[in-house]
């Protein structure tokens, strides 16, 4: 049977049956086009017939296994113990029904079976920081604002691709895969330059980088002395040193909380490279620096000044969950 019309429910299909009955519509023609059996369409005139009824009698039907007193119950137990397994939920609690009940139920209200998600660890003082900077920057025109981050890209790392069911796609695993580091810049012009770096950067690596690749552009689009710049606290950006050289040229480095990577908006970006990069599935060292230029480069420059203007939103965001992580 070929059922090409779709109900919202079962009341609104069976009023359908009745009204296409009334139109001198045979049983065969209404079950065709509904897509249910003729003894079906029988059953359901003849209920119509005796008591007025579209819809399943109210209570009627198989008792559910859980009750809304077990459902609460299995509902709190989940939340205070993320990652038992149902099978032991329901042993320890006596909650009387077999684990593909519990597991049905959790589905059915939007619960789903996934990965714990890792995040910075806050303390009070990185709290107090986040708040600070999201109050106090409230209305501030962030268009001459520079972030800048540093990010590990590496060969052999998975992406996601179309398949045949059953048939896995396999990229080579090395032991020590290559790795490059990669330092980038973006503000709401756009992207800006990036650069690769050796190794872990010191104070005096990463002033000569910003020597050579954030000073000459900063200063060419908007003047010496006329943006900020916007960097986490990692040692080799809060160097004294470090500070001093980029007052120089800046007008001012923002004020970053510790632990905070999910403000800074060049995080979206990455994301959004890597996804490129690691779909060429580069094979060595050579290509994955080849691969992350050539995607650097084709990006959407009006996709990242979008990126870099969502700062005022995770602003906002980080006030609405008085300074706690957000997920951006």
């Amino acid at each position: 049977m070929k059922n090409s019309l779709r109900f919202k429910n079962i009341r609104e299909r069976n009023a359908y049956i009745i009204g296409q009955l009334n139109a001198k519509k045979t049983i065969g023609e209404v079950s065709n086009k509904v897509g249910i059996s003729k003894r079906q369409v029988k059953r359901i005139r003849k209920s119509h017939r005796i008591n007025g009824r579209l819809g399943r009698k109210k209570g009627s039907g198989r008792p559910q296994v859980l009750n809304k007193t077990q459902k609460l119950k299995l509902l709190q137990l989940v939340k205070w113990n993320f990652g038992k397994p149902l099978s032991s939920i329901i042993r320890e609690n006596n909650l009387g029904c077999i684990t593909q009940t519990a597991r049905n139920y959790q589905r059915s209200i939007g619960f789903s079976y996934q990965k714990t998600q890792k995040k910075p660890h806050l303390n009070k003082e990185n709290i107090t920081d986040r708040l600070f900077l999201a109050r106090s920057c409230q209305g501030y025109p962030f268009d001459t604002t520079i972030f800048v981050d540093e990010c590990v890209f590496e060969v052999g790392e998975p992406f996601y691709g179309w398949g045949p069911v059953g048939q896995p796609y396999y990229i080579d695993a090395y032991q020590f895969p290559p790795k490059v580091n990669v330092w980038g810049a973006i503000s709401m012009e756009g992207k800006l330059n990036i650069a690769f770096y050796n190794g872990n950067m010191d104070q005096y690596d990463y002033q000569e980088l910003l020597q050579e690749h954030l000073y000459p552009q900063a200063n060419g689009l908007w003047g010496k002395g006329m943006w900020v710049l916007a960097q986490d606290g990692a040692p080799c950006h809060t160097a004294n040193s470090t500070q001093i050289d980029i007052l120089t040229q800046a007008a001012d480095i923002l004020p970053w909380p510790g632990a905070s990577p999910d403000l800074n908006p060049i995080e979206h970006v990455w994301h959004a490279l890597k996804l490129e990069v690691y779909r060429r599935a580069p094979r060595n060292e050579e290509e994955l620096r080849q691969f992350i230029l050539e995607e650097w480069a084709n990006l959407d420059n009006n996709e990242v000044t979008r990126m870099a203007e969502s700062f005022e939103r995770h602003l906002e965001m980080v006030i609405e969950a008085e300074g706690e992580y957000i997920d951006y």
